[in-house]
């Protein structure tokens, strides 16, 4: 019989790749980006691309039921109920038999394409069918032999804590990512299977023998598990560590003597989990990044111990300045005298603070000037702050100087203060812009307030700027007056020659309802360049 069209179609590989690319992402995607009927329809087309389609139908599953409903029909059942908790229609699983060896032909033949697993309730109501996984797994162990990502939200009432048996230490599955959410103690409820109690029991073993030994470690949880401390020393492979629950000085010193640890993020840093470190003691001496979120005073206890030469990502976010200015020596600490290859690594930085309508103390004033410490990493290519400051004190010096310091600078970021009448006056003219155009040929994104209340043209020489770089991919103008749009629109073609008008964004100042017109007439103006 000779071959479809579609067949003949779909035979060239690229064609069939690009379709794919389409239908379902070659990552983990989400729930809406996989296109699961339509790759249902081609894996029917023909055998040739049978296999490849299946892949991309398989790889990532958002719902246990996927799983449940590989078994024979007559092995289970299911019925539909209603949930109160969310008034919606809930399906519930039970056996009709014991399982055997012969119901998994079917199973096998789709189980093993799962790459990516996602039961939380993140993007659609997480429905049943965990509960059967613990009977899976006396047939298949591992039940995903695949997985290699796994985002898990345990919970004993929707049945999800059976997700349990998706782990496998002895295949080390899952094996590049694990992901835990947990909002409360994991309990026994009235009415759980034999083997759902069981689970919690495994669940909740002090030593958590089940933590898998990924590469990405991602915890979310308001409950503390006291046996991480002593369970982190066996995770040979974690390179990623993430968590929201405090750290203890015990969890901090295991995870400082990891030696392939590449990225922490803390959620929640007191000052007592480095209090007890030795000093001078090397600690964190592979880092590359660190995403670290406390008080004022716990950062500055934190810098110190890290030993790192390589460090390339460094993000900072204050929930509490406890009435400290922000000085240039909390910078510095960055960049010690004892480490010079951070200032050659450092490419990325970010700094957050607590804004106005936290619970917490507000810096009074920030001067940009503080940063100075950082005009020696040359290599910078993300310089982001958002601090909700009494007032922001930004000039056309420190532009200068920025722009001379980082000339690899890819994108540059602050957001101003969102406290009702905290700007008296702005600093950066939008003139010193010019300083970052011909400076920093690598800027894509620029996002600052400026004030653009022009009245004479730029007198620089336009001709510095290469017209054929890459274009901008975002210019936004917080609050910023707006002089002669003629004037206005001039200078950013010149000094941007490729911004294009939908990536330009530009918003007016209170008080001034001149400003949100003529800025409309300076993207018009951009539109038709």
């Amino acid at each position: 019989m000779p071959e479809s069209i579609g067949s003949q179609f779909f035979a060239i590989h690229e064609l069939l790749l690009l379709v794919l690319s389409y239908l379902s992402p070659s990552e983990k995607g989400t729930i809406n980006s996989i296109d699961r009927d339509s790759l249902a329809v081609l894996a029917r087309v023909s055998r040739t691309i049978s296999d490849v389609a299946l892949d991309a139908l398989w790889r990532s599953i958002h719902q246990p039921e996927a799983l449940v409903g590989l078994l024979p029909s007559d092995a289970c059942e299911v019925k539909e109920t209603w949930n109160k908790d969310h008034n919606c229609p809930e399906k519930q699983f039970r056996l009709l038999r014991r399982l055997t060896s012969d119901d998994f032909t079917v199973f096998d033949k789709y189980a093993s394409r799962v790459r990516y697993v996602d039961f939380t309730n993140s993007s659609r109501i997480l429905g049943r069918g965990c509960e059967l996984f613990p009977y899976i797994k006396e047939f298949r162990n591992p039940i995903l032999p695949a997985l290699l990502y796994f985002r898990w939200e345990a919970s004993a009432w929707n049945g999800s804590v059976g997700a349990l048996h998706l782990l496998s230490q002895e295949a080390a599955v899952p094996s590049e990512e694990f992901s835990l959410l947990l909002w409360g103690e994991m309990e026994h409820i009235a009415g759980e299977s034999e083997v759902i109690a069981s689970t919690i029991d495994a669940f909740n073993d002090p030593a958590l023998p089940w933590l898998p030994d990924v590469k990405k470690l991602t915890l979310r949880t308001i409950h503390y598990l006291p046996a991480l401390r002593t369970a982190v020393p066996r995770l040979s492979n974690l390179e990623h560590f993430s968590c929201d629950l405090s750290i203890d000085d015990l969890l901090y010193q295991s995870l400082a003597a990891l030696p392939g640890l590449r990225f922490i993020d803390f959620r929640s840093l007191p000052s007592a989990a480095v209090a007890y470190l030795p000093a001078g003691s090397p600690s964190f001496d592979s880092l590359e990044g660190f995403s670290i979120s406390g008080t004022l005073s716990s950062i500055q206890s934190f810098l110190p111990h890290i030993s790192s030469p390589d460090l390339s990502s460094v993000r900072l976010v204050v929930k509490d300045f406890q009435s400290r200015p922000i000085e240039s020596t909390l910078f510095s600490l960055l960049l010690p005298p004892t480490i010079p290859t951070r200032a050659s690594s450092l490419q990325h930085f970010t700094f957050v603070g607590p804004s106005a309508s936290a619970r917490a103390q507000r810096l009074d004033r920030l001067i940009l000037a503080a940063f100075a410490p950082l005009y020696a990493c040359r290599a910078l290519q993300t310089f982001y702050l958002e601090i909700d400051a009494g007032s922001l004190v930004l000039t056309d010096d420190d532009v200068n100087a920025m722009s001379s310091a980082w000339p690899a600078l890819s994108t540059f970021i602050i957001i101003p203060p969102r406290s009702a009448n905290v700007i008296e006056e702005r600093h950066v003219h939008l003139y010193a812009l010019w300083a970052f155009a011909a400076r920093c040929p690598s800027l894509r994104r620029l996002q600052l307030e400026v004030d653009a209340d022009v009245v004479g043209p730029f007198s620089e020489d336009y001709a510095a700027i290469d017209a054929e770089s890459p274009p901008m991919e975002d210019l936004t103008l917080f609050c910023s007056p707006c002089g002669d749009p003629l004037l206005v629109a001039e200078f950013l073609k010149r000094a941007f020659p490729r911004l294009r008008h939908e990536a330009f964004h530009a918003y007016p100042t209170k008080g001034r309802p001149q400003d949100k017109e003529r800025w409309a007439v300076v993207t018009w103006m951009l539109e038709s360049n």
